[in-house]
């Protein structure tokens, strides 16, 4: 069962047209201004009584409602700062954050100033092999393993720690297919291809095309060059599907 209000619909109506944040309400109303279930109470309340409360302006200098009415007479962004009285390179972008929270009509404005939008992150199994050890130290992480990097060139990408229990990991990508299934090479290709052997290795991370992981002990592939994925399905630990066209 909430706290009893101490105060009435007619306070709450005359708080807020009173003032300019919700913090000024909780002020006008004798409550603490910086408690955040108080605010959230009060908005709630507010709103339930339909309370206008669009002057309301927070640390800004202008309302929501001045944006409204600036961004309406408008014909580029660089207007609407000016008639918010701001200025400098991301005042265009914070206006226009507000604008879209508030869903205010910006198509008229003149897109040569409208804010720059970040470039689109889109990804890619061009870049698998790049991500291929991120991709392994977050999955070992994700496990409960510690994970370590080796500071020189070594033959295996990663130390995995489980308890007493150490293991020497070396990642492989592929985004090669033969068939119906990733093929995927387990040598080095310098100087021709090298085996790995127990000295240097414990077992195999690898992520197809398709994001699917594998964990391969290298017991399981010991002496060969490439192995098609299809035939160590039991050895595959995730499953995550790449969108592709």
């Amino acid at each position: 069962m909430g706290a009893k209000r101490t105060y009435t619909d007619d306070d709450l109506v005359a708080a807020v047209a009173a003032s300019t944040s919700w913090r000024g309400v909780l002020r006008a109303l004798g409550l603490l201004g910086t408690s955040s279930a108080a605010a959230r109470s009060v908005r709630s309340h507010a709103e339930r009584l339909e309370i206008d409360y669009g002057h309301f302006t927070g640390r800004r200098r202008w309302s929501d409602a001045q944006l409204r009415a600036s961004a309406a007479e408008a014909r580029s962004w660089a207007d609407v700062t000016a008639a918010l009285g701001l200025q400098g390179g991301s005042a265009t972008t914070t206006v226009n954050g507000h604008a879209a929270r508030l869903g205010v009509e910006v198509d008229h404005l003149d897109s040569a100033s409208a804010p720059a939008q970040g470039v689109e992150l889109v990804p890619d199994i061009v870049h698998l092999s790049r991500a291929g050890a991120l991709l392994a130290a977050g999955w070992y992480t994700l496990c409960g393993a510690n994970v370590s990097w080796p500071l020189e060139p070594a033959r295996y990408d990663l130390l995995v720690g489980a308890g007493a229990d150490i293991r020497r990991v070396q990642v492989k990508t592929t985004t090669t297919r033969e068939g119906s299934s990733w093929k995927v090479y387990l040598s080095t290709s310098r100087r021709g291809r090298t085996l790995y052997d127990a000295e240097e290795i414990d077992e195999f991370f690898v992520v197809d095309g398709d994001l699917s992981y594998y964990v391969i002990p290298l017991g399981a592939v010991l002496g060969v060059h490439a192995v098609h994925l299809s035939a160590y399905e039991r050895f595959r630990v995730l499953t995550c599907p790449a969108t592709r066209e």
